[in-house]
């Protein structure tokens, strides 16, 4: 077993030396390379118990990512494990990693790019900084090429011990805020200034990080503003919606629906979403529990939603608080520039909502940009998305 690098750890010794011995087996298997189960224990040894917390961001292990994980522009990587906060609001270990472009950084250090990945799935194997997709990598790769150190969170409960809050937006945007106070003590050379590329899930919590970042990240950081994509509006208005009666949807959609059903009836037992599903239900959000968003929206092709549900949804007023709790979407109150961009090919969010969003939000809030994009395909969409979001980037964060 691997041990955090020695040189790294110096600058938070006295807060990381006696958690180690007590890091959850999920978190000890991917960060400190275990080939065998881990106990966890305390300090003193007792078998069990849970480490005492740290405070947010503050880093509770990591090490060097191996050079066959790393991207092939990145000089150095990271992978590490950090506190942030959970939405019981108590201390909780989630996961992220960190690579710096290879070079001399600039003055001030390397400015710090978040990717706010979409959904990628509740399970711990799912977190991309253990099973990177080709979308993680390739965005990843992306922004080191122009000269920004990339940090990836995986949000709370995503490889690590509890079940992922999904879809929790203010969890969510905490846990990013985090991860990029963790990476400066983990990663060599980082600068002050960040900013947020997110979609989907990471999205919402982007745009809600331009309204709330600026209060949450202490003095040492300056975040500049979030660029997102696929945005996922009026979620707690499309839960309610459901019942046996429910077609077809986007398969992204689908697959969105069935992880944050999934989690909320693993971590909420007092919601009784068991009630209201059908042996075809239990099953599927069973599967979307154990597998990945690529495999779980493979298996789920051709499957209507409706047969899940033997009753609507609109009659489990719990559920609906606490989706309707969890995922809100700011459209004004933004402290730092948001550029919102959405294709109309998009199989990840329900179009006609996502644009009517951009509408609302660009009229509301002058911090605001909107594009979108009718284009010959989805890949065209993304790259005209891609070259807005470079200029965006560049502009705020003084490249």
């Amino acid at each position: 077993m691997s041990s955090p690098h020695p040189r790294r750890a110096i600058r938070r010794r006295r807060s990381t030396r006696s958690a180690r011995a007590a890091l959850p087996i999920a978190a000890a298997a991917l960060l400190l390379g275990a080939t065998s189960v881990l106990t966890p224990t305390t300090a003193a040894g007792a078998p069990g118990a849970t480490p005492a917390a740290g405070a947010a961001g503050s880093v509770f292990a990591n090490r060097d990512l191996p050079k066959h994980r790393l991207t092939s522009t990145a000089g150095s990587g990271a992978v590490f494990t950090y506190w942030s906060t959970g939405t019981d609001r108590e201390p909780r270990l989630s996961t992220g990693s960190v690579e710096v472009p290879a070079g001399k950084a600039p003055a001030g250090g390397w400015p710090i790019l978040v990717w706010a990945h979409g959904s990628r799935g509740i399970a711990d194997r799912c977190a991309p900084s253990a099973q990177p997709t080709r979308a993680d990598s390739d965005e990843i790769a992306r922004w080191l090429d122009r000269g920004y150190a990339v940090v990836t969170p995986d949000y709370a409960g995503l490889g690590t011990q509890g079940t992922p809050e999904y879809f929790d937006t203010d969890t969510t945007s905490r846990n990013i805020v985090d991860a990029v106070r963790a990476s400066r003590d983990v990663a060599e050379n980082l600068g002050r200034r960040w900013v947020v590329v997110g979609e989907g899930q990471g999205a919402a919590a982007a745009i809600e990080l331009a309204r709330t970042a600026t209060r949450m990240q202490g003095p040492k950081l300056d975040y500049r503003g979030s660029a997102v994509s696929s945005i996922p509006v009026e979620f707690d208005t499309l839960i309610g919606g459901l019942g046996p009666e429910t077609g077809t949807m986007p398969s992204g959609v689908e697959s969105a629906v069935l992880f944050t059903l999934s989690a909320i009836r693993n971590a909420r037992e007092s919601v009784d979403l068991d009630a209201f599903l059908t042996d075809s239900g239990r099953h599927w959000l069973d599967r979307a529990a154990a597998v990945c968003a690529d495999d779980l929206t493979a298996e789920f092709s051709g499957t209507t939603l409706g047969s899940l549900f033997r009753q609507p949804l609109s009659g489990n007023g719990q559920l609906l608080d606490v989706v309707s709790r969890t995922h809100m979407i700011p459209i004004k109150g933004f402290t730092r520039p948001v550029m919102m961009t959405q294709s109309l090919f998009d199989q990840d969010v329900v179009v006609p909502l996502s644009l009517r969003y951009l509408n609302d939000a660009q009229h509301a809030d002058r911090r605001v940009t909107a594009r979108t994009y009718l284009a010959v395909n989805q890949q065209q969409s993304e790259a005209l998305s891609d070259n807005d979001m470079r200029w965006f980037v560049a502009r705020v964060a003084g490249r």
